[in-house]
């Protein structure tokens, strides 16, 4: 019997060890990650927030008859239905609501006061009517109205009292509490060659562009 020693096997070399994960990293990069995702949530928020301004509104009253009256849209809504002497549009714009007519033209027939107007010059008005259908007052003046011409030419109106201007003279800046109305007379002084008026405007300053009525020949 022999008494070599058998060889010994050679031990297997020790597993690699994992790396330990640090808790501490992963914890700050979720949490960065959910500030960043805030950020930037916030930043959607503020930003819808800045255009949450009510779109101002024109639609015609339903008492003048119209297939759109019922539905409201945004103004400038003149553009999408005609509008004719004696309608009446209801109005939403910078928290004051109202409503605005224009009524009758004339430009014939009217007796100009003495001296006040060059040879060939006449006079016209509108017969305008606005009332204060919300809380607050508003206030009105006839330099808000304007008569459009089909050459593009528009005139202004002039203001002026006496007992030589057909009454009741539209007044000016008066102020017009919750549930009252303003009626009037709107002046305009037409030079010498201007035929008959296109359109009646109306611009009170919350609106981006004017209402309109057409006058018709």
């Amino acid at each position: 019997m022999s008494d070599a020693t058998p060889p010994s096997t050679p031990a297997a070399p020790p597993a690699p060890q994992q790396p330990k994960r640090n808790h501490t990293n992963t914890i700050i990069i979720s949490t960065a990650a959910v500030l960043i995702a805030g950020i930037v949530t916030a930043g959607i928020v503020v930003s819808n927030s800045r255009n949450d301004d009510p779109t101002p509104t024109v639609v015609k009253a339903a008492s003048t008859p119209s297939a759109s009256s019922t539905k409201a849209s945004p103004s400038p809504s003149p553009s999408q239905e005609t509008l004719k002497l004696g309608d009446k549009v209801d109005i939403d714009a910078g928290g004051n609501k109202f409503s605005a007519a224009a009524l009758t033209h004339k430009d014939k027939g009217l007796r100009s006061p003495t001296g006040l107007f060059q040879d060939g010059q006449k006079l016209a008005l509108v017969e305008v009517k606005v009332c204060n259908e919300g809380e607050e007052p508003i206030t009105v003046a006839p330099f808000t109205w304007s008569l459009a011409y089909e050459d593009g030419s528009r005139l202004e109106p002039f203001h002026m009292t006496g007992s030589e201007l057909p009454p009741p003279v539209y007044p000016m800046d008066a102020k017009v509490k919750g549930g009252d109305c303003v009626r009037g007379n709107v002046l305009f002084e037409v030079p010498k060659g201007f035929g008959r008026a296109e359109r009646v405007l109306y611009s009170p300053g919350d609106l981006d562009e004017p209402v309109e009525w057409q006058i018709g020949k």
